[in-house]
């Protein structure tokens, strides 16, 4: 292999292990949207919070809003699960909120999928 041919590889060895890096690195968002109990977040989007609630008081956060995983359901429907480390951010609003239900807030974070790692929150 000629001296020309051994650089070339290697750019673009090189070029390709930056393609799989950048792959894996999350993006920066901000989201608006309701906290939820992450195992009813779905039903929520799909059938809408006030008639999920109603059926299944287990969904409401009003009682008890200590839950292993919350989600974020957006304005446009769209949902976000929060990642488990950015949980006790959320208990601490929810700790401080009356209506628990309709906690709504802003979020900046790192999207990773569909799951936020929060880096700042607050509530709207």
């Amino acid at each position: 292999m000629s001296v020309y041919q051994s650089e070339s590889m290697r750019t673009l060895l090189s070029l390709a292990s930056l393609g799989l890096l950048m792959a894996g690195i999350s993006c920066a968002a901000e989201l608006q949207g309701v906290i939820t109990d992450w195992n009813c977040t779905q039903d929520m989007v799909r059938n809408g919070r006030a008639k999920v609630l109603k059926q299944n008081r287990n969904c409401s956060l009003v009682k008890d809003w200590r839950r292993s995983g919350y989600g974020l359901i957006t304005d446009d429907t769209k949902f976000y699960k929060i990642d488990p480390q950015s949980n006790d951010r959320v208990l601490q609003l929810l700790n401080g909120s009356r209506d628990k239900d309709n906690l709504k807030v802003v979020v900046s974070g790192d999207l990773d999928g569909n799951t936020i790692k929060i880096n700042t929150i607050s509530i709207l």
